[in-house]
């Protein structure tokens, strides 16, 4: 009999102390004291009738790897018993943060729950606090049971957490929403410098991008872009461990870091001018690929984390383990970059980008090995009135001012660049007004009229109308039409070349053939792997015609095809052979020449206008300018050059007089 009273009186004593509370009234009251509490799972522990008396006794204060069960996850279950007196109406429970999912049992009745327990688990990174209904004003007493599911730890989870992490409250519904809901904007307010210094740091990459896409040749500003983009990603991230559930929180982290840590290598590989290096770009491809492949796996077992076993925490392991190792990589990119590049300006941003992207690693190597030193680490930083900054983000900020000053610089020196370019492309328009005749030299019998619409800013087409010399009236005059290879300075450098030289063999040679091979002579070797094709006619006064053509668009007359032989275009052979076709050109009758800017013109589809749009136009005999204004109007993609050349009086028919071949 008295052992029988002893285990009674042991029985009772192990039991969790009953917590009474007769009226909370305007005020919340914390569930003090201790709990009952058991690991593993039975759905039987939510009936109030159930003996407790066996469980294990430990706070609602601490979580319960910090009370002999370090690491545990799983089910476990938590019971307490409340008495509650009549009064406030109605009473409400409130569940602070905790870790996992759970569910509220009040006298055996599931009256809410946080997440969802598996089969089908759903988490969140810190939990969701809750308000659950429990009384509506009367007296009441019954058995509170929480059913918690912990999911397994990560490697950087910490095994002194699991379930609750504060004492649970009771108080009016209404106040603890407000409760709530102030806890939640004191959250938000704790964030928001951080938030909107993110969000400007964003802005600065959107510029960033937006640098890159209008020239598409400097990736530098595209890496930095990235860089800057992981700070709002990172606030969306800071933001969302609350507000999504676990799986869906680790993906946009896993973003953040690829986002922070790729676009960090690649502005230092660029800013340090390793990206002229063969082996560092492979280097730094090679980190990447590494990097990115481990963050695939490490994002491939969230899906499997409810039922993670061994394996997987063992992948989780070695991604992560992998991923912080190469958190050194900038360090090695600062060393090397500094040892070429030579030069003091960047060593304050080597130094930041160094500590920057070895805090990580340090941090874990610490917590590893000497907590105290972690936990030192992680308070570091500044506080400023209600807010703390740490100092791994005031780090970060420092980074990035320490990186726009040589990118800031780079832009600089790039309008400079661009401004003297634009320089430069003002004086060869200027140098092309000169060369290309805005007004056509009267030419007595002839009416010669032009068009000239270059694409940009300065063409390669060129064309010239050379009267005859007052010294030799018969001597013929000369119209040159042609074509260089290419667009823009280039094009138009090497047209101020044809130019000079038509002009000075015009003084020698009225031949077209010979003006040809004399062209073709000048240009070798001074195209750069390009090419020239020309049209050379003479006119005599007394209406002889002469042509010959180096690889360019036959002449119409009166609206048909004149097909004359053509060779090889000029500046690519040396012993290029041009034909001379001469006939009468009668009087009254039309001579246009053109460029394959007119063929060429391509509308928004992509299709060009072609040869049979352009036969059917030339015979309507249309002007020069409706030439080209037909052709602008279809889409032009190239210069457009269109001259006509008319004789005064009655028509004659056309007649070949003969053909000459020159060498070139």
């Amino acid at each position: 009999m008295l052992w029988l009273f002893l285990a009674a009186v042991m029985c009772v004593g192990a039991r969790a102390q009953t917590f009474k509370i007769a009226d909370p009234g305007p005020g919340v009251v914390p569930i003090k004291g201790t709990w009952q509490f058991h690991t593993g799972d039975d759905p039987s522990w939510a009936n109030p009738a159930f003996n407790d008396s066996g469980w294990q006794a430990i706070t609602s204060e601490e979580p319960w790897g910090a009370q002999g069960h370090p690491g545990y996850t799983g089910y476990a279950w938590y019971r307490k018993r409340l008495e509650i007196g009549p009064g406030s109406k109605p009473l409400g429970l409130f569940i602070p943060e905790s870790d996992g999912a759970y569910e509220v049992y009040w006298n055996g009745q599931l009256i809410g729950s946080s997440g969802r327990l598996p089969p089908h688990a759903v988490w969140y990174y810190y939990g969701q606090d809750g308000i659950f209904p429990l009384s509506n004003g009367e007296a009441t007493a019954g058995v509170l049971a929480l059913r918690f599911w912990v999911p397994p730890l990560s490697t950087v989870g910490d095994p002194a957490d699991g379930g609750l992490h504060g004492a649970p409250r009771l108080g009016r519904v209404s106040l603890l929403q407000q409760q709530s809901q102030l806890a939640s904007l004191r959250r938000v307010d704790r964030r928001l410098p951080a938030t909107i210094s993110a969000f400007l740091i964003g802005a600065g990459g959107l510029i960033s991008f937006l640098l890159f896409l209008r020239g598409r040749r400097d990736w530098l500003y595209l890496w930095l872009a990235l860089l800057l983009f992981s700070y709002p990603l990172a606030a969306l991230a800071s933001v969302s461990t609350r507000s999504v559930p676990f799986v869906t929180d680790e993906l946009l982290q896993q973003i953040k870091v690829l986002c922070e840590d790729v676009g960090l290598w690649l502005t230092l590989l660029w800013i340090f001018g390793l990206n002229t290096s063969r082996r560092w770009r492979v280097i730094t491809a090679a980190v990447i690929a590494v990097v990115v492949t481990a963050s695939l796996i490490d994002s491939s077992t969230l899906w499997f984390w409810q039922t993670a076993g061994p394996g997987i925490l063992r992948t989780d392991f070695v991604t992560t383990e992998i991923s912080t190792a190469m958190c050194f990589f900038p360090v090695f990119l600062v060393g090397f970059g500094l040892a070429r590049k030579k030069t003091s300006s960047l060593v304050p941003l080597g130094l930041i980008a160094a500590i920057y992207g070895a805090w990580s690693p340090a941090l874990n190597f610490a917590g590893s090995f000497w907590p105290a030193v972690e936990e030192r680490m992680v308070r570091w930083g500044l506080t400023i009135g209600t807010y703390h900054f740490s100092a791994f983000a005031l780090l970060g900020w420092l980074l990035i001012l320490t990186l726009a000053v040589p990118v800031v610089r780079r832009q600089m020196e790039e309008g400079h660049r661009q401004a003297h370019l634009e320089a430069e492309m003002r004086s060869a328009q200027e140098l092309q007004n000169v060369l290309i005749p805005e007004e056509i030299p009267s030419v007595p019998g002839l009416a010669v009229a032009s068009v000239y619409k270059p694409a940009a800013e300065v063409g390669g087409d060129f064309f010239q109308v050379i009267p005859p010399d007052p010294d030799d009236p018969g001597a013929g005059t000369l119209i040159i039409v042609g074509d260089v290879s290419g667009k823009g300075l280039k094009a138009a450098m090497t047209v101020s070349l044809i130019v000079g030289t038509l002009r000075t063999l015009a003084e020698a040679t009225r031949s077209p053939a010979a003006i040809l091979a004399g062209l073709n002579r000048r240009l070798l070797g001074r195209t750069q792997g390009g090419f020239a094709t020309c049209l050379v006619l003479r006119l005599d006064a007394d209406g002889t015609a002469t042509l010959a053509n180096a690889g360019h668009l036959s002449p119409f007359r009166d609206g048909v095809e004149w097909k004359v032989p053509a060779s090889l275009p000029l500046g690519l052979v040396a012993d290029a052979l041009y034909d001379e076709e001469h006939t009468r050109f009668g009087e009254g009758e039309t001579l246009t020449l053109m460029t394959d800017g007119v063929l060429e013109a391509r509308n928004h589809e992509g299709e060009l206008y072609g040869f049979e749009r352009v036969a059917a136009l030339m015979r309507e005999r249309p002007s020069a300018e409706r030439v080209a204004e037909t052709a602008c109007s279809f889409g032009q993609d190239d210069d457009i050059t269109v001259v006509s050349v008319a004789r005064e009086g009655t028509r004659e028919p056309l007649r070949v007089t003969g053909l000459l071949t020159v060498s070139a």
